[in-house]
């Protein structure tokens, strides 16, 4: 009892007196002074950083801002040149999970005799990235990002984001407008929260700033889809782009923030049986977002609702979920999902923070959905760590993970994992 009362006291003591902007974090939302300015003594570095920053993406999983930067003549550019290696130590216990970097629950098999836990190492999620900003603070700024990991087939060079943005208009390969990157809570694991919205594809989409807190965008997504079909179904290339949206209203210097966004989403298959193409339309709902509690405090959410948006969500992203086949010749339904994640986060010092994160994952499929018996149904995934910053360019930091999948004939697996990370950003 009195080593509970000690930690609580200590655990308020922290959460009263520290302030929420030097909250310790590994991530582009809350980093500060991290950026030095290596070619010219006069220009502002917070000015630059602040730049770098606005033209990186939002997720705190996806850092973008380096720690050097190049400022060009008459400062007319910005240039910044980074890399981040993240090394993970892991220790899975349980059923199988196939990735040292995703934890995903919906990939989950069961465990064979004699291998209920394995110790593994990781480096795939390492990066490197280009952030270039000409024309800073004009009507005409010009972004261009770029970053590549080494996630592809046998640690391949994989492209991960590469974006343009001019007046408002983003375009490239990233994430889609329906994706609130800013509201993902910080996790160790590559993935994060397996109900949250982030999947990546080629995009275009235009941000209007209506007052200094309203904000909106609208855009199109490169028509893809994830299908389950049948004898009597097929799939075809793909022709109308879906159309994500949002409202989002900001405060707190923008470190608040709620939004609402809505996706529609057609899709085609070819039905064999009347010998013709198919047409459905996929809708979806998301509400987000993420604001300060008290002190150091704050709290991240989200939820996704609809029908054909499967594919967006991280865990059913490639698992056919989008429409399936169903018991009646030449027709495909789509599958109804729901996507909820919570997470709060906690400046335990201004170099030390912790986050505790769950999301879950349903799917309802039509009545007589031609899939596999293991189709995944639903899933939990939960996350708590610890980062420390030893300084601007390492940290490091503890997580442990829990996973649980169910299929659609209630075939339950669960497993653990404990990882250590180090990183070092430049």
């Amino acid at each position: 009892m009195k080593k509970t009362t000690i930690f609580f006291a200590v655990l308020s003591a922290a959460l009263f007196g520290t302030s929420f902007e030097a909250a310790a974090q590994r991530d582009n939302r809350h980093d500060k002074g991290v950026v030095s300015v290596i070619n010219n003594d006069t220009v502002d570095a917070l000015k630059v950083e602040k730049h770098l920053k606005s033209n990186a993406p939002q997720s705190p999983n996806d850092n973008g801002l380096p720690r050097f930067a190049i400022v060009g003549k008459d400062h007319k550019y910005y240039i910044g040149v980074g890399a981040q290696f993240l090394g993970e130590a892991v220790y899975d216990f349980g059923d199988n999970m196939p990735s040292p970097i995703l934890f995903t629950p919906s990939s989950i098999t069961p465990r064979t005799p004699g291998n209920g836990s394995a110790l593994r190492f990781g480096w795939q999620s390492s990066s490197v990235y280009l952030n270039a900003v000409a024309l800073p603070g004009t009507k005409d700024q010009i972004g261009l990002f770029f970053k590549a990991n080494f996630l592809g087939n046998d640690n391949a060079f994989n492209i991960f984001q590469f974006y343009a943005k001019y007046r408002g208009l983003t375009a490239g390969y990233t994430t889609s407008a329906f994706s609130d990157g800013a509201a993902e809570p910080m996790t160790i694991d590559f993935e994060g929260p397996n109900g949250y919205p982030y999947a990546f594809l080629f995009t275009a989409y235009w941000t209007q700033n209506f007052t200094k807190n309203f904000s909106g965008a609208i855009g199109i997504d490169a028509p893809t889809a994830s299908l389950t079909t049948g004898s009597t179904t097929s799939t075809i290339n793909q022709r109308i782009p879906a159309i994500p949206l949002y409202l989002q209203y900001a405060w707190d210097e923008g470190n608040s923030h709620i939004r609402l966004s809505g996706l529609v989403r057609p899709m085609q298959y070819r039905n064999l049986s009347a010998n013709k193409n198919e047409t459905l339309t996929g809708v979806g709902v998301q509400l987000s977002g993420m604001t300060k509690v008290v002190g150091p405090l704050s709290f991240s959410y989200n939820a996704a609702y609809g029908k054909g948006i499967s594919n967006y969500l991280q865990d059913d992203n490639g698992l056919g979920l989008d429409a399936v086949a169903t018991g009646k010749a030449g027709n495909m339904e789509m599958v109804k999902s729901l996507g909820v994640t919570a997470g709060l986060n906690c400046a335990i010092t201004p170099k030390l923070s912790a986050n505790l994160v769950y999301s879950h994952l349903s799917n309802w499929l039509p009545a007589n959905a031609e899939v596999q018996d293991n189709q995944y149904r639903y899933g939990d995934y939960v996350a708590a760590n610890l980062m420390y910053n030893i300084n601007k360019f390492v940290s490091t930091g503890i997580e442990y993970d829990f996973g649980h999948r169910k299929s659609v004939t209630d075939a339950s697996l669960h497993t653990n994992r404990l990882q250590i990370q180090l990183g070092v950003t430049f």
